[in-house]
């Protein structure tokens, strides 16, 4: 059992104690995330020191944090991650956790550190002051031989430390001494985003449909991690297969931001009824969402409403998209759904192992469209969904930048290609006064470091069939 003496509430020795081992941890185990590119102490370790209970809530706070600044999130992604344990892929969470291991390895070694501080001072109190001398020649000693051993063997890799400590210094130097701690700049940030997300672009689902109410069937596909390179020829590759050759066919091109908030299902909540209504609403009671904020898509309840997702129906419980009475959708399809009707896996995401997005084009779309009524169908994909099973480089062309700077971006790249011309010709089969309207959920969601090769919008493409 841990002695009672750890939660004092105020104990010198060990508040100077606890910011040292936070701050050093910090140092060697957050040195890629947002609080260290700002200085080197952090100012908020200067209060939740002071108490243990207070220490440890902060420091998995900051944990957490950690792992939203590394891939741009919010808090409010939290919120969305746990207001149901069926919205978690435990696989993928499992990725996420050992792809940035240092930062759960910076959570214990804080608990540790923390829950064990008695033990420790009672250890070295008493070789500090009676062996001084022995001490501190002794650890000099172990420092140079790991010194010399890690600089023989793993020469690169010194020489990487090296100039991010020299960079570090010089920083340093300039007076960047203080910094904030991650958890304090995504609280920030998430304060921020709440406002301006929704006016990076002028983009509204209501106006973009205004002069188009009067379409016979509507196709809106929400595609899944599409890759929008920054490089406008890789860019461009990617838009020519999606718009080659078309045939009377009017493409009206929209930006937009994505949801750093709530990702695919801001993508989602925002095609239903732009910025209006609450996440609350919206997860609750989908029905009720639309009465209650006049959505926009109410325009089409009327028609024959279908919605299809090649994932698992319990993912952020989309099932709920068909209930009410009457409900909005009429048909839904899922993983679950496609499997009973023969149509197969592909396992091109490592975690979400969906229906083929290509069979869900090339005959369920087509299926659908026989039916003889003005309809209304949403398909959200997943096969995009990183990390991805990596194609064999030596069929594909990908030795050229960006895609050669990440194994995922090779796979992504000719992923996202394939798809593209499968909806391309299925675009080309549109029956007059058609419409099919095509963007992604989020960009892919990588470190902000390779986010840094894909836009930060999203791009909505309108294809409408001329009469």
């Amino acid at each position: 059992m841990i002695n009672s003496k750890i939660f004092s509430l105020i104990n010198f020795d060990k508040y100077i104690y606890l910011i040292i081992i936070t701050n050093i941890l910090s140092i060697l185990l957050l040195s890629d995330t947002t609080s260290l590119n700002f200085g080197l102490i952090s100012l908020q370790s200067l209060f939740y020191c002071l108490n243990s209970y207070l220490f440890v809530l902060f420091i998995i706070f900051e944990t957490t944090s950690a792992y939203l600044d590394f891939y741009g999130l919010t808090l409010n992604f939290v919120q969305l991650t746990l207001t149901n344990p069926k919205n978690h892929n435990l696989y993928f969470d499992l990725y996420i956790l050992l792809a940035n291991l240092k930062y759960f390895i910076y959570l214990l070694l804080n608990l540790f550190f923390l829950f064990f501080a008695e033990n420790l001072f009672n250890l070295f109190k008493p070789i500090f002051i009676k062996k001084k001398l022995f001490f501190f020649v002794s650890l000099i000693v172990i420092f140079f031989i790991l010194f010399t051993i890690f600089k023989q063997r793993y020469s690169a890799t010194f020489e990487k430390i090296s100039i991010r400590i020299l960079k570090k210094i010089t920083y340093i130097k300039k007076g960047n001494f203080v910094r904030n701690d991650n958890w304090y700049i995504v609280l920030k940030n998430t304060i921020n985003y709440s406002d301006l997300d929704n006016n990076l672009f002028d983009f509204s689902f209501r106006e973009s449909f205004k002069d188009i109410e009067n379409t016979n069937n509507i196709y809106i596909v929400i595609n899944e991690s599409y890759p929008n390179f920054r490089d406008k020829e890789t860019k461009e590759k990617l838009l020519t297969v999606l718009k080659s050759n078309l045939q009377n066919i009017e493409i009206t091109n929209y930006k937009k931001n994505w949801s750093k908030n709530y990702s695919t299902q801001g993508a989602e909540m925002e095609l239903f009824c732009d910025k209006k209504g609450t996440w609350k609403q919206f997860k609750t009671d989908f029905n009720y969402f639309l009465k209650k904020n006049d959505c926009w898509i109410n325009t089409f309840s009327k028609r024959h409403n279908i919605f299809i997702h090649s994932w698992n129906k319990k993912s952020f419980d989309r099932s709920r998209y068909g209930s009410g009475s009457p409900p909005f959708f009429d048909e839904l399809y899922f993983k679950e759904n496609l499997l009973k009707m023969n149509y197969s896996i592909c396992n091109k995401s490592i975690y979400y192992d969906g229906i083929c997005e290509s069979e869900i084009i090339n005959k369920l779309l087509y299926k659908i469209k026989k039916i003889n009524k003005n309809k209304l169908i949403v398909y959200l994909t997943v096969e995009n969904h990183i990390p991805l099973n990596l194609l064999n480089k030596k069929d594909l062309l990908c030795d050229y930048y960006p895609l050669n700077l990440h194994p995922q971006f090779c796979s992504l790249y000719n992923n996202q290609l394939k798809f593209n011309g499968d909806l391309n010709k299925f675009i080309n089969q549109l029956s007059p006064n058609d419409l099919l309207v095509f963007f992604s959920d989020t960009p892919p969601l990588f470190s902000l470091r390779d986010r840094i090769h894909f836009e930060d919008y999203i791009d909505v493409f309108f294809f409408r069939k001329k009469n």
